[in-house]
Formats: C-alpha cells, structure tokens, sequence
C-alpha cells in the first residue's frame, strides 16, 4: 500500500512537471498570438474593448498649445507657466525657501 508522504511526494513531482509543461507551453501560444496580431493588423481595443487605453498618442507639435512663460530663474534660466501640474523643481526650492515665487514673474513689456 502506497502511504500518505509517498502520495504527496508524487503530487509534488506530478505539479513541477505541470509547471514546466505549462510555461514551455505558455511560449508557444503567445508566440502564435504575435504572430496573429501582427497579421489582422489588431489593435489593444480590438482584443479588450471593454478597458479604455489611459495612454493618449501625443499630439502633433503644431497642435500642441505653447503656454506663456510666467516665471524665470534668473541664475539659470529656466522657466514655468503656472500651469497646472507638478511645479519645477526650482519652484518648490524656492517656495520651502520661504521666498515668494512671486519675486520671479516675468514682466511684459
């Protein structure tokens, strides 16, 4: 009679072999559906149309608004609209500063 440790020993070998059958597998398949996708020309939404992709294609530099310069260092020159966003680095500097980002405003002639 095959005792309990000697079934278990088997079902450990019996899911290693699983595994390994399943990841060479697993290669297969997705190299197939490469090649699928590649040849029907399909697209993420095609696969997934109920998720929304998050990445936007960028838009073409002319089509892009140039927000007006609002702020300058003036020991090193860079800028920052004020826009909304994450501020520069050289902003925050100068706002845990205690300074005013006030003092670098670009004046308008």
């Amino acid at each position: 009679m095959t005792t309990y440790t000697e079934l278990k020993a088997q079902i450990d070998a019996l899911q290693r072999k699983a595994e390994e059958v399943r990841k060479e597998e697993i290669a297969e398949i997705v190299t197939d559906i490469k090649a699928k996708i590649t040849d029907y020309d399909l697209k993420p939404n095609d696969l997934f149309p109920e998720f929304r992709s998050t990445i936007s294609a960028p838009r073409p530099r002319g089509l892009r608004k140039e927000r007006e310069i609002k702020y300058r260092q003036p020991d090193t020159g860079e800028v920052w609209s004020g826009g909304p966003g994450r501020k520069p680095k050289w902003v925050r500097d100068v706002e845990e500063s205690g300074k005013s980002i006030e003092q670098f405003l670009v004046k308008k002639d």
